[in-house]
């Protein structure tokens, strides 16, 4: 119960390659993180760079964080 006042989630379901898969659990091991955290942030990442009208700007959140 308290991790659903946390955070709602939805479970869905996404194919990678064998390649993109062992490289996520390679980095998920080296950080102590979980496979699932990883492929969140790469989503919210992903989603920083598009605009209101879902219009998609790569260069974006590279322009956000030499600004930091």
């Amino acid at each position: 119960m308290y991790k659903d006042a946390i955070m709602k989630t939805v479970r869905t379901t996404v194919s990678l390659t064998n390649d993109q898969l062992q490289q996520l659990q390679l980095l998920a091991e080296r950080h102590d993180l979980s496979l699932a955290w990883l492929i969140r942030q790469a989503v919210s990442e992903f989603l920083e760079c598009t605009d209101e009208k879902g219009n998609f700007h790569p260069l974006k959140r590279t322009v956000a964080k030499e600004e930091r």
